[in-house]
């Protein structure tokens, strides 16, 4: 079986993969009864597929010269093989696991990770009945997801230049994360650290860099270190600027995309624009005049901001 995302959040959904192989079927059909399903940590079991799979024996094989398609082709993603290829399996079963990629049948099922999950660890049931006897997942070892969630308290600044926040994980399993320290003005633009934070326990993070982040859950979750919570602000991706000069005076010049209108930014209104990186707060704007430009091109739709 194949899971992905192996790490997730509540909320989320996962796409869990079962490779049904019978290739070694040559004489008679069977059609096992066959429950998966997903157990979470506090015991609940959601199934996924509970009843019988009809399974054909293959045709006999044919000369190389007579040779022709027995099996219909199947797309399976890259990252199935992926997860083939990363698990901890013996060179021998890996082996057959491949080859049986192209001989299988491939069932592909959605888990919904419910918005209250409990966080830690959720194993796959995996259970095939054919006379009796009873089949594990080939892959049981690695049967597995997990829901994470990290929470970054506010910054607070020790030294000069220097910011201190803590990280805790209320879940069950350790969490590794990424640190990553970025210095716009300086190359390497940033420098980073793995770490991992302990189950039911905090980490803490000290960093002088101008902008620091911890990433996790497979690095789609973003936290910055910041003094408050202050949101920060972003140009509108959406539209078009174009930079001019005017008698000797910079001037942006932001296209709607809708009509042949433009906005034109200058003074307060084009610094606050570029200033509108995603990273940059509104607790940063202390000129009386940036404050009210930010005010007029957020009610304009040119910046949005990013609430934390």
């Amino acid at each position: 079986m194949s899971i992905f995302p192996k790490r997730t959040r509540r909320g989320t959904s996962v796409t869990i993969h079962w490779n049904f192989n019978t290739s070694q079927l040559t004489q008679t059909h069977i059609m096992p009864f066959v429950r998966l399903g997903v157990q979470a940590p506090d015991g609940h079991v959601t199934l996924l597929h509970e009843g019988p799979i009809l399974a054909l024996p293959g045709p006999v094989p044919t000369a190389p010269a007579a040779a022709v398609a027995q099996h219909l082709p199947k797309e399976v993603p890259l990252l199935v093989l992926a997860s083939y290829l990363s698990g901890r399996h013996q060179r021998e079963a890996l082996v057959e696991m491949l080859r049986g990629i192209h001989t299988g049948r491939h069932y592909y099922f959605t888990y919904a990770v419910p918005a209250e999950a409990p966080l830690g660890k959720y194993t796959l049931l995996s259970e095939l009945y054919t006379d009796g006897r009873l089949q594990h997942s080939g892959t049981a070892a690695d049967d597995f997801f997990l829901v994470e969630e990290l929470h970054l308290s506010p910054a607070e600044a020790r030294l000069p230049g220097s910011l201190v926040a803590t990280v805790t994980n209320p879940g069950p399993e350790p969490v590794p994360i990424q640190v990553v320290e970025y210095h716009p003005q300086q190359q390497p633009t940033t420098a980073s650290s793995v770490r991992k934070v302990p189950a039911c326990g905090t980490l803490t993070i000290e960093s002088a860099a101008p902008q620091c982040f911890v990433l996790y859950n497979e690095e789609r979750e973003i936290l910055p270190l910041r003094l408050a919570s202050e949101p920060t602000f972003l140009r509108n991706q959406q539209l078009l600027a174009l930079e001019k000069e005017v008698d000797g005076h910079p001037i942006t010049y932001v296209l709607t995309g809708e009509t042949d209108e433009a906005y034109e930014l200058t003074g307060p209104t084009r610094t606050v624009w570029h200033r509108a990186d995603g990273l940059s707060s509104r607790a940063q704007l202390t000129d009386p005049e940036e404050q009210a430009a930010y005010q007029l091109l957020l009610d304009e739709g040119l910046i949005r901001e990013l609430v934390p």
